[in-house]
């Protein structure tokens, strides 16, 4: 949040220490909760709802040349449009210039003998991508779509699924 408020916003802006806005309702102490926060030079909103994984087994690789989503943004047409592409597939697997970047609402990562890699032309490079990297867990390369069938298997990973718990068998991949 606070880089994509640097760059966006053009200017040096104090930091938002979101412990002073984050109040999780009471309703809400259990389970799984995404909380979503809409900001600029200062926070506008924060919604609280139950988080439900989706069931993702079939991904369909949509190609699109001009997609830009390096900042969190509240207007997702542009991705949303490709989502409609998907056609009987749960989910799309966006490819930029040949190579894999993300699917519709998460990172993705990719298995190969044991090990995980994740595309370094990814679209949005979120934060449970980023911990996973730091950790040594994941490796970024350069994934071309052609050759997706050389990994074992996908994940889906965001900041709500962690690496292993939404898997996809590369075969329900096209």
């Amino acid at each position: 949040m606070q880089r994509s408020r640097r760059a966006l916003l053009l200017h040096d802006i104090s930091p938002i220490y979101l412990r002073k806005h984050i109040k999780i309702p009471k309703p809400l102490h259990s389970g799984l909760v995404k909380c979503r926060i809409v900001y600029g030079e200062k926070v506008e909103d924060v919604k609280y709802t139950r988080y439900t994984p989706k069931k993702i087994n079939l991904l369909k690789l949509i190609e699109d040349n001009s997609i830009d989503y390096l900042h969190k943004f509240l207007d997702r047409n542009h991705i949303n449009n490709l989502y409609e592409q998907r056609g009987d597939c749960d989910d799309i697997i966006i490819v930029k210039k040949g190579m894999l970047t993300d699917s519709s609402y998460s990172n993705i990562a990719l298995c190969r003998d044991g090990k995980w890699y994740t595309p370094s032309k990814c679209l949005l490079k979120g934060t449970r991508r980023q911990q996973l990297i730091d950790q040594g867990r994941l490796v970024e390369a350069d994934i071309r779509a052609d050759s997706i069938e050389q990994y074992d298997k996908l994940c889906l990973i965001n900041a709500m699924i962690p690496l292993g718990s939404l898997q996809v068998d590369i075969r329900n991949c096209h």
